[in-house]
C-alpha cells in the first residue's frame, strides 16, 4: 500500500515523518475531539514481523487531517505475545490513518466506526502482504489492491516508452503507447467502479468517487459563440464538487479534501476577480453546512490563505468571507478574542480595498522656503491618477524604487495624466530634503510624514515601506502596493475599461 495507495488516489509523494515531516503546529482550527467519533474507544493489534530490535519496539500512529499529518499515539509493546497494541478510552476521528516504524517505514490504513481489529504485517516493506482481522474495511480494500496492482508495473513501463517515443518523434509508436496507456487506465477504473458497487460505504468508494471528472456539456445554443467558453468555464467552476461528498467528514481525515480544495484555488479560480472568488468560495462553504467540521475547514482555509496573498485586489477575499462567517457569528470555533482581531483588521483594511475611497489627509510640505508651513492633501492632485508612495530613507526597496519612480513621473506623467505624492516617514526632515534635492525629485509633491492631521498609519495601512496606492480621479483605490515597471500596463488597461 505504501506506493500503490498514492497511484490510486493521487496522493502527494510522503515525506519523512520525522521534524520536517509531521506537523507540529496545526495549519488551521483542529478538529473539535467528538468530530466523527463512536463512543467505545480504540484498539489496534499489531504484528510486525523481522522488525529489528534496534528500533526499541518503537511504532506510532499517525493521522491525515487537511493538509496535514500527526503522530495520533505510540504502541505499547506487548512482549509476551510479541504484538504492538495501540489503545485509548476515546475513539479516534474515522479517516486515514498511518502506521509508522521508528525508521519512517509506513503503511496507511482506513479506521471507521469498527476501531478494534488486528493488522499483520512483515518490516521494512510494510504494505507487501499485510493482512487485517476484523476490519472489513481494509479487507475489501486489500483484496481490490491484489487485484489491480497488476497494472502499475506496466503502466510505469509504458510511460517509460512513451516518454522516449515522444523524444524520438516517433509519432506512430506515440499513439500506440497512448491508447495502451488508455487502455490500461480503463481497467483500473473499470476496477474502481466495481469496488463502488459493492462497497458504497467503503472509504476507498468515497475518494474513487470523488475523483470522477467533471463532465462539462457544450454550452446552449441560444449562448453566442464568443461566450461560450466562458459559459463552459462556469459550469466545471459551479460543478466541481458534484461528485465530492462534503458532508463525510472523513475526507478531511485524509488528503483528498485538501487536494480537492488546492485544486480548485490554485486552477479552477486561478487569475479569476476577486468577485469570482469570493462568491466561488462562498458558494463551495453553504454547501458544506452539512457537516460542522467541513464547513469550519472551508472558512478557516480561504480566510487564511487570501491574508496572505500577494495578488492586487485580494484581500477584498478574506475580508467578505471573515465578515459573513467570523463576524456574522457561525465560526463556532473562533474565540472571543480571534473574532475581535477579525473585527479589528477588517475595520483597518476594508476601507482600503480597491474601490473604496480612504480618508483625506494632509501633511507639511517643507520643501518650500517659507515661514509658514505649507500643508498639503494628499487628494489635491488634479489629474486622472494619483499614486500616493509612503516610503523612508532608510528602506533599501525605497532606495531603489523611488528613482524609478521619479524617472517615470519625469518622462510620462503628463501623458498618462498622472501625479505623485511622496510622503516620506522618516524624522530626519534634512536628510530627507537632501536626499530629493540630490536626486531631483522636486518637480512632485513631496511630504514629510513627520507631521499629518491623521494617524496614516493605521487609517492607510502603512505597515511597511514602501506602501503604494494609486487614486483615480474621484480619489478611489484602483490599485496598490504597484511596481513602477508595472503602471504603464495597468493605466493601458483601465483606461481602456473606463475611458
Amino acid at each position: 500500500m505504501k506506493t500503490l495507495i498514492h497511484l490510486l488516489i493521487g496522493i502527494l509523494p510522503f515525506m519523512a515523518f520525522g521534524a520536517s515531516g509531521m506537523a507540529q503546529t496545526p495549519p488551521m482550527p483542529m478538529p473539535s475531539e467528538q468530530a466523527g467519533k463512536t463512543d467505545e474507544g480504540y484498539e489496534i493489534r499489531v504484528k510486525l514481523r523481522n522488525y529489528p530490535d534496534s528500533m526499541q519496539h518503537s511504532l506510532r500512529l499517525g493521522r491525515y487531517y487537511w493538509s496535514g499529518r500527526y503522530i495520533e499515539d505510540s504502541a505499547v509493546y506487548d512482549e509476551s505475545r510479541d504484538l504492538y497494541v495501540f489503545q485509548g478510552d476515546k475513539a479516534l476521528n474515522r479517516g486515514m490513518y498511518i502506521l509508522i516504524t521508528a525508521d519512517d517505514h509506513y503503511v496507511d490504513f482506513i479506521l471507521d466506526h469498527n476501531q478494534h481489529f488486528g493488522i499483520e504485517a512483515s518490516y521494512p516493506e510494510l504494505s507487501s502482504g499485510i493482512h487485517f482481522t476484523n476490519s472489513p474495511e481494509n479487507e475489501a480494500y486489500q483484496e481490490f489492491i491484489r487485484t489491480s496492482e497488476v497494472y502499475f508495473p506496466v503502466l510505469d513501463s509504458l510511460q517509460s516508452l512513451y516518454k522516449s517515443a515522444q523524444q524520438t518523434k516517433n509519432e506512430a509508436e506515440t499513439a500506440r503507447l497512448r491508447d495502451e496507456i488508455s487502455y490500461y487506465y480503463q481497467q483500473v477504473d473499470e476496477a474502481k467502479r466495481n469496488f463502488m458497487e459493492r462497497h458504497p460505504d467503503n472509504m476507498m468508494a468515497v475518494i474513487f468517487q470523488s475523483q470522477q471528472p467533471v463532465s462539462v456539456p457544450d454550452a446552449p445554443a441560444s449562448v453566442p459563440d464568443s461566450l461560450k467558453a466562458h459559459w463552459q468555464y462556469e459550469y466545471y467552476k459551479n460543478h466541481y464538487f458534484d461528485h465530492f461528498d462534503l458532508c463525510d467528514e472523513r475526507l478531511l481525515f485524509s488528503p483528498m479534501l485538501y487536494q480537492r480544495v488546492s485544486s480548485f484555488q490554485d486552477k479552477v479560480l486561478h487569475m479569476q476577480s476577486p468577485d469570482t472568488i469570493k462568491f466561488a468560495w462562498e458558494r463551495l462553504i453553504e454547501k458544506a453546512r452539512c457537516n460542522k467540521e467541513v464547513f469550519k475547514a472551508l472558512i478557516a482555509h480561504p480566510v487564511e490563505h487570501y491574508q496572505r496573498s500577494q495578488i492586487i485586489g485580494q484581500d477584498a477575499i478574506w475580508v467578505y468571507l471573515a465578515k459573513k462567517y467570523y463576524l456574522g457569528g457561525e465560526a463556532w470555533w473562533a474565540s472571543p478574542s480571534l473574532v475581535e482581531n477579525f473585527r479589528k483588521r477588517i475595520e483597518r483594511v476594508e476601507p482600503l480595498l480597491i474601490g473604496n475611497r480612504p480618508l483625506e489627509f494632509s501633511c507639511p510640505d517643507t520643501t518650500v522656503d517659507s515661514p509658514h508651513e505649507n500643508w498639503v492633501s494628499v487628494f489635491s492632485s488634479n489629474r486622472r491618477y494619483t499614486v500616493v508612495i509612503f516610503w523612508s530613507l532608510s528602506c533599501v526597496h525605497c532606495q531603489h524604487s523611488m528613482p524609478k519612480w521619479h524617472d517615470l513621473y519625469e518622462k510620462h506623467g503628463k501623458e498618462w495624466d498622472f501625479d505623485v505624492i511622496a510622503i516620506c516617514k522618516d524624522h530626519e526632515v534634512e536628510e530627507w530634503k537632501h536626499y530629493i534635492r540630490k536626486h531631483n525629485m522636486l518637480d512632485w509633491t513631496n511630504l514629510c510624514g513627520k507631521k499629518a492631521n491623521l494617524d496614516y498609519d493605521d487609517k492607510w495601512d502603512v505597515a511597511t515601506t514602501p506602501t503604494i496606492y494609486v487614486l483615480d480621479s474621484k480619489k478611489r483605490i484602483v490599485t496598490k502596493m504597484i511596481e513602477p515597471e508595472y503602471l504603464e500596463d495597468f493605466i493601458k488597461d483601465w483606461n481602456k475599461k473606463y475611458f
